[in-house]
């Protein structure tokens, strides 16, 4: 790092006035002071856009006007209204957090970033931008952006994932932190910055406050910092989806309350398939509803895994007496079927193939009468206890969409009605 304390010297001088004069100020969640809001919309921008969190942000907002509001609703409804904004953990994480703030600091968000730090789902930089925002407290948030800016400006030739290279990063963070100027402004030109100048390609320098001082610039050599980590090629995992319908209802299990898609409202599925099966969804690479797959053998090949291992992935025990029988019609040896297409979705660690397979089932499973009056009503309250009982649910597919459902899932029944 050349001339560090040169650079350090009028560094937040220039981010803070350059923010005033250039910076966004117009944003859903900015012009407050209100921890809750600004808890909420670090939540959300973790990872993704702000166009895509606005929407969202405001919707949110409207139902959940405060911390109390939140805590009090069921985690269902809160990820009802998460669905479609994808890394579903955050919105469990922003439930409990709720719950923890108002349970034991009496519904106050603590202004010290490092008792925020330790809140559910809070991590060290989110804890510092609402501690900064919300109490101007001098705390270092240090994001994807942030990181950008600061090894273009300091040329750092460090690998950004790094635990070594982190701590590099943490505390040059910190050492640049301004004295006696506004942390907010502070706080969100470094966010501007990486969004809106210091893009991670073609960055736009000429607009940038820092550029008379950016070592990378000064060698021309902005879109090399920071290091490129090693692309890795995600391993496969293939899963059979069950979509179970009569035309009009459909059968929908929640997942467990680990893993992917962590306690939200699916279609039912089995987690491994065998290898003769995957190479035949290879090699079919069906794509849409509207086309579907027409090798009869394979559709068949899938129903009986269904019929085979449905047992592993589903506990009949907490069926209601509706689901049970909408299942058990499932496994007839004659129903209709149909293989259409293949689910897909990148996750962290591994990228899923899903084929669905739909087993159209006849109206009414459950014939008694009796037995269909203990059923629960097809219109659930998402804030209401009753649903967050529930692990499976037999219902319209409009109504399946009021759910917290994967935005996959979200997406095969927006096509279907």
């Amino acid at each position: 790092m050349k001339h560090l304390d040169s650079l350090q010297s009028d560094f937040a001088f220039k981010v803070v006035h350059w923010q005033r004069l250039a910076g966004r100020h117009k944003l859903a969640w900015q012009n407050t002071r209100d921890p809750y809001r600004i808890w909420v919309s670090e939540i959300m921008l973790q990872q993704t856009q702000v166009a895509t969190v606005t929407p969202y942000y405001e919707r949110f907002i409207k139902r959940f006007p405060d911390v109390h509001s939140l805590a009090q609703a069921s985690l269902d409804e809160v990820l009802a209204l998460w669905s479609g904004l994808g890394y579903y953990r955050r919105a469990k994480f922003l439930h409990a957090c709720a719950k923890t703030i108002v349970e034991t600091h009496e519904g106050r968000f603590p202004q010290d970033e490092k008792v925020l730090a330790e809140l559910p789902g809070i991590g060290r930089s989110t804890a510092a931008a609402i501690a900064a925002f919300a109490f101007q407290r001098r705390a270092a948030i240090l994001d994807g952006n942030v990181k950008r800016v600061l090894a273009r400006v300091f040329a750092l030739e460090l690998d950004p994932q790094s635990s070594k290279s982190l701590r590099v990063f943490w505390d040059l963070a910190e050492s640049l932190l301004p004295q006696d100027v506004d942390m907010p402004a502070y706080t969100q030109g470094l966010m501007d910055l990486g969004a809106t100048c210091c893009l991670q390609r073609k960055p736009i320098c000429t607009q940038c406050p820092l550029q008379g001082i950016c070592q990378a610039k000064q060698a021309g050599k902005q879109e090399a910092y920071p290091l490129a980590k090693a692309k890795k090629t995600l391993p496969l995992r293939h899963w059979l989806m069950v979509w179970i319908s009569d035309g009009e209802r459909v059968l929908m299990v929640r997942r467990p309350g680990q893993g992917i898609w962590a306690s939200m409202w699916s279609l039912p599925s089995i987690e491994a398939l065998p290898d003769t099966v995957v190479k035949s969804i290879t090699e079919s690479n069906s794509k849409s509803l509207s086309a579907p797959f027409h090798n009869k053998e394979l559709p068949v090949a899938m129903h009986q895994i269904w019929r085979d291992r449905y047992h592993v992935s589903i506990n009949q025990e907490t069926f209601s007496a509706q689901s049970a029988a909408v299942l058990h019609a499932s496994l007839k040896p004659k129903v209709k079927l149909e293989y259409a297409l293949n689910l897909e979705q990148s996750f962290t660690h591994f990228r899923l193939v899903a084929p669905l397979l739909r087993v159209f089932i006849e109206r009414e499973p459950l014939s008694n009468k009796a037995d269909r009056a203990k059923e629960p009503s097809l219109a659930y309250a998402l804030n209401s206890a009753a649903i967050g009982q529930q692990q499976s649910l037999w219902l319209r597919m409009d109504e399946a969409l009021e759910l917290g459902i994967p935005r996959a899932i979200r997406k095969l029944l927006e096509d279907a009605t």
